[in-house]
């Protein structure tokens, strides 16, 4: 099947490969959503919510710096970050492990970019 053809959660996945870059997502992603969250709960919270979401932001850019392609903006893609993220978590906590391995099947093996070509 190719690879535009395949459902969004397999593409995300696809375009997530070097194991650095899915480290650095499993960290980043959660801290956006809590920057996000803080401003929701209270404008109070607004330095600490622009820090969290700042750093999350940073740590998946050099995420993708390790995977040698741009992160793909859009909606969507802003959507299935935590869907991706929370699936690793599931995994490692041994739930969704049928899920996990179709995923993991479908994306394609996970790599090292090598980072001296």
């Amino acid at each position: 099947m190719h690879f535009h053809h395949q459902p969004p959660l397999i593409r995300y996945a696809a375009a997530h490969r070097d194991p650095r870059n899915i480290v650095l997502h499993c960290w980043g992603v959660p801290m956006v959503m809590m920057g996000i969250s803080l401003l929701l709960l209270d404008w109070a919270y607004t330095g600490w919510a622009v820090a969290s979401a700042a750093s999350g932001f940073l740590l998946q850019a050099v995420g993708h710096w390790y995977e040698g392609r741009r992160p793909a903006l859009g909606w969507i893609n802003w959507a299935l970050a935590p869907v991706f993220v929370g699936l690793q978590a599931a995994h490692q906590l041994g739930w969704a492990q049928a899920l996990w391995s179709e995923v993991e099947h479908r994306a394609g093996p996970r790599r090292l970019r090598d980072m001296a070509l």
